[in-house]
């Protein structure tokens, strides 16, 4: 896949949580929202975008489950009833999700983060 350009910290970050997830350091669900959230500044359009839209779809379907932190407000009797539907659905979406990671990687990982200045047009207004 070739290489897009994208500005700013973004990119980079995308490469960072990628990373974790393919490592097994973020599990595969919880990673794809920090990634859906960071879409709209790294692609041009995520929904269209065969990566962003892999992590958008999944970050859609767990928001009503408990990940992360926000377990610990959830009682053992619900958490243990979300817990199968987490497992299921990790399944479900493991390999689409690391595939989807791979390229961002792959994609992404070159990339410096640029972060653009507008110090020449200031300059250019002073005179």
């Amino acid at each position: 896949m070739a290489a897009q350009v994208a500005t700013g910290r973004a990119p980079s970050e995308a490469v960072r949580i990628a990373r974790a997830m393919l490592s097994g350091d973020t599990g595969v669900l919880e990673g794809c929202i920090p990634l859906a959230s960071l879409a709209h500044d790294v692609v041009p359009d995520w929904r269209v975008d065969p990566d962003f839209a892999v992590f958008g779809a999944v970050a859609s379907e767990v928001d009503a489950l408990p990940l992360g932190t926000v377990r610990a407000q959830w009682s053992s009797a619900a958490l243990a009833r979300a817990d199968v539907e987490i497992a299921r659905y990790s399944r479900v979406v493991n390999e689409r999700v690391l595939a989807a990671c791979r390229n961002v990687v792959e994609r992404f990982e070159s990339q410096r983060p640029v972060v653009s200045s507008n110090t020449s047009l200031e300059r250019t207004r002073d005179r």
